[in-house]
Protein backbone atom coordinates (compact mmCIF):
# COMPACT_ATOMS: atom_id res chain seq x y z
CA UNK A 1 0.00 0.00 0.00
CA UNK A 2 1.69 3.50 -0.91
CA UNK A 3 2.57 5.70 1.50
CA UNK A 4 0.46 9.01 1.50
CA UNK A 5 3.16 11.95 1.13
CA UNK A 6 2.42 13.77 3.82
CA UNK A 7 1.69 10.50 6.42
CA UNK A 8 4.43 11.20 9.36
CA UNK A 9 6.62 7.50 9.35
CA UNK A 10 10.04 8.83 11.57
CA UNK A 11 11.46 11.30 14.03
CA UNK A 12 13.91 13.71 12.73
CA UNK A 13 17.85 12.52 13.30
CA UNK A 14 19.07 14.66 16.21
CA UNK A 15 21.69 16.51 14.01
CA UNK A 16 18.82 17.83 11.53
CA UNK A 17 17.16 19.15 14.24
CA UNK A 18 19.90 20.93 15.31
CA UNK A 19 20.46 22.56 12.09
CA UNK A 20 18.12 25.61 10.94
CA UNK A 21 16.30 25.06 8.47
CA UNK A 22 15.18 29.22 7.68
CA UNK A 23 17.96 30.90 9.50
CA UNK A 24 16.21 33.90 8.31
CA UNK A 25 12.84 33.15 10.66
CA UNK A 26 13.80 33.60 14.07
CA UNK A 27 11.28 31.12 15.22
CA UNK A 28 9.90 27.68 13.27
CA UNK A 29 6.00 28.01 13.55
CA UNK A 30 6.02 24.30 14.29
CA UNK A 31 9.39 22.79 15.30
CA UNK A 32 10.46 19.85 12.73
CA UNK A 33 9.97 16.70 15.07
CA UNK A 34 8.78 14.00 12.53
CA UNK A 35 9.41 13.36 8.57
CA UNK A 36 7.28 12.29 6.09
CA UNK A 37 8.62 9.50 3.47
CA UNK A 38 9.94 11.32 1.15
CA UNK A 39 11.02 13.42 3.58
CA UNK A 40 12.67 10.44 5.15
CA UNK A 41 14.46 9.35 1.91
CA UNK A 42 15.83 12.59 1.48
CA UNK A 43 17.06 12.36 4.65
CA UNK A 44 18.41 8.72 4.67
CA UNK A 45 20.04 9.86 0.72
CA UNK A 46 21.60 12.98 2.09
CA UNK A 47 23.32 11.21 5.12
CA UNK A 48 24.44 8.67 2.92
CA UNK A 49 26.33 11.39 0.57
CA UNK A 50 27.92 13.45 3.89
CA UNK A 51 29.08 9.73 5.00
CA UNK A 52 30.77 9.06 1.53
CA UNK A 53 32.17 12.46 1.14
CA UNK A 54 33.67 12.40 4.56
CA UNK A 55 37.19 10.75 5.01
CA UNK A 56 38.68 8.93 7.31
CA UNK A 57 42.67 8.87 7.61
CA UNK A 58 42.38 5.38 7.39
CA UNK A 59 43.25 3.32 3.86
CA UNK A 60 40.05 1.18 3.19
CA UNK A 61 42.25 -2.37 3.83
CA UNK A 62 42.24 -0.89 7.79
CA UNK A 63 38.59 -0.15 7.46
CA UNK A 64 37.75 -3.14 6.60
CA UNK A 65 39.67 -4.99 9.29
CA UNK A 66 38.43 -3.09 12.20
CA UNK A 67 35.24 -2.37 13.82
CA UNK A 68 33.62 1.13 12.85
CA UNK A 69 33.19 3.99 15.19
CA UNK A 70 32.86 7.56 15.52
CA UNK A 71 36.67 7.71 15.69
CA UNK A 72 36.43 6.35 12.02
CA UNK A 73 33.57 8.07 10.30
CA UNK A 74 33.24 7.99 6.61
CA UNK A 75 35.87 6.28 3.83
CA UNK A 76 38.93 5.84 2.71
CA UNK A 77 40.72 8.21 0.43
CA UNK A 78 39.53 7.43 -3.63
CA UNK A 79 42.45 8.45 -5.42
CA UNK A 80 43.30 4.63 -4.98
CA UNK A 81 40.36 2.94 -6.78
CA UNK A 82 41.60 1.98 -10.80
CA UNK A 83 37.95 2.04 -12.50
CA UNK A 84 39.77 -0.54 -14.85
CA UNK A 85 40.56 -3.28 -12.55
CA UNK A 86 37.85 -5.21 -11.26
CA UNK A 87 39.46 -6.44 -7.94
CA UNK A 88 39.95 -2.71 -6.94
CA UNK A 89 36.66 -2.12 -7.49
CA UNK A 90 35.16 -4.70 -5.90
CA UNK A 91 37.15 -3.75 -2.92
CA UNK A 92 36.39 -0.50 -3.30
CA UNK A 93 32.30 -1.68 -3.17
CA UNK A 94 32.85 -3.83 -0.11
CA UNK A 95 34.53 -0.66 1.93
CA UNK A 96 31.68 1.68 0.46
CA UNK A 97 29.00 -0.87 1.65
CA UNK A 98 30.82 -1.59 5.09
CA UNK A 99 30.47 2.20 5.79
CA UNK A 100 27.11 2.68 5.05
CA UNK A 101 26.02 -0.92 7.27
CA UNK A 102 27.93 1.30 10.11
CA UNK A 103 26.72 4.41 9.98
CA UNK A 104 22.72 4.83 8.63
CA UNK A 105 21.02 2.36 10.74
CA UNK A 106 17.97 3.51 8.95
CA UNK A 107 18.75 1.81 6.14
CA UNK A 108 19.25 -1.85 6.35
CA UNK A 109 20.89 -4.33 3.96
CA UNK A 110 22.34 -1.80 2.00
CA UNK A 111 23.98 -2.19 -1.08
CA UNK A 112 26.18 -0.19 -3.57
CA UNK A 113 27.26 -0.36 -6.59
CA UNK A 114 29.01 1.87 -9.27
CA UNK A 115 26.84 3.45 -11.63
CA UNK A 116 29.48 5.98 -12.87
CA UNK A 117 33.58 6.63 -12.92
CA UNK A 118 33.92 10.20 -14.04
CA UNK A 119 38.06 9.78 -14.10
CA UNK A 120 38.73 13.28 -15.54
CA UNK A 121 36.62 14.69 -12.03
CA UNK A 122 37.55 11.63 -9.61
CA UNK A 123 34.28 11.21 -9.07
CA UNK A 124 31.75 8.35 -8.97
CA UNK A 125 28.66 8.11 -9.05
CA UNK A 126 26.80 5.55 -6.34
CA UNK A 127 23.30 3.57 -6.74
CA UNK A 128 22.44 2.87 -3.29
CA UNK A 129 19.92 0.37 -2.21
CA UNK A 130 18.40 -1.84 0.62
CA UNK A 131 15.20 -1.44 2.78
CA UNK A 132 14.61 1.64 4.38
CA UNK A 133 13.56 0.92 8.15
CA UNK A 134 11.36 2.43 10.82
CA UNK A 135 9.46 1.71 13.80
CA UNK A 136 6.32 0.85 11.30
CA UNK A 137 7.72 0.89 7.91
CA UNK A 138 9.71 -1.53 5.83
CA UNK A 139 10.41 0.22 2.33
CA UNK A 140 13.15 -1.01 -0.35
CA UNK A 141 14.23 2.40 -1.75
CA UNK A 142 16.97 2.76 -4.18
CA UNK A 143 18.74 6.55 -5.02
CA UNK A 144 22.13 7.81 -6.23
CA UNK A 145 24.72 10.34 -4.51
CA UNK A 146 28.03 11.00 -5.77
CA UNK A 147 31.30 10.32 -4.47
CA UNK A 148 34.52 12.87 -5.22
CA UNK A 149 37.43 13.17 -3.17
CA UNK A 150 37.67 16.83 -4.11
CA UNK A 151 33.88 17.25 -3.61
CA UNK A 152 33.63 19.81 -0.87
CA UNK A 153 30.34 20.60 -0.05
CA UNK A 154 28.15 16.69 -0.37
CA UNK A 155 25.56 16.48 -3.54
CA UNK A 156 22.60 13.92 -4.24
CA UNK A 157 23.02 13.02 -7.96
CA UNK A 158 19.35 12.96 -9.59
CA UNK A 159 18.60 10.28 -11.61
Amino acid sequence: MPLPSKQHVASVPLFERLSDRNPEQPREPVPLRTLSFPDLLVSVQDEIARLLNTRTGLSSHELLERERSVINFGASDLLWVNPYDPQSMRHLVQMLTQTVEAFEPRLMHPRVTVVQFVQTESRLILNISGTLITQDLREPVSFRVMASPRLLEHRSHEQ
